[in-house]
């Protein structure tokens, strides 16, 4: 048996593990506040988790094993999620800057 055919979806598979370990890393850093700190760990969740989808797709397909609807369904629905926690992040936080400030002005 020869691992010829299986060779490159194996290194395609050791570039996504590195890759998505990478996105992983700076979830170990902490920041001052907690509300900052949900936010940094989730937005690093999300890129690993997009790049562990897109990489996995290619891995599957460097492997023979098609399946691009689901792969890219996977994609859409983890954009689309990232986007909206991104989004709310955003929201929550300028809200919270805003009332601190009016506070603030008004004490």
């Amino acid at each position: 048996m020869s691992f010829t055919p299986l060779l490159p979806s194996l290194i395609m598979l050791a570039i996504t593990v590195v890759i998505v370990t990478l996105c992983y890393l700076p979830t170990r850093l902490k920041t001052p506040s907690p509300l900052v700190n949900f936010y940094w760990v989730g937005t690093w969740f999300f890129i690993g988790l997009i790049a562990a989808v897109a990489g996995g797709e290619q891995v599957a397909i460097l492997a023979g094993y098609e399946s691009p609807e689901l792969a890219m369904r996977l994609k859409t629905s983890a954009t689309l999620c990232f986007v909206i926690f991104v989004m709310f992040g955003w929201f929550r936080l300028s809200g919270a800057a805003l009332v601190a400030g009016v506070r603030r002005i008004l004490a």
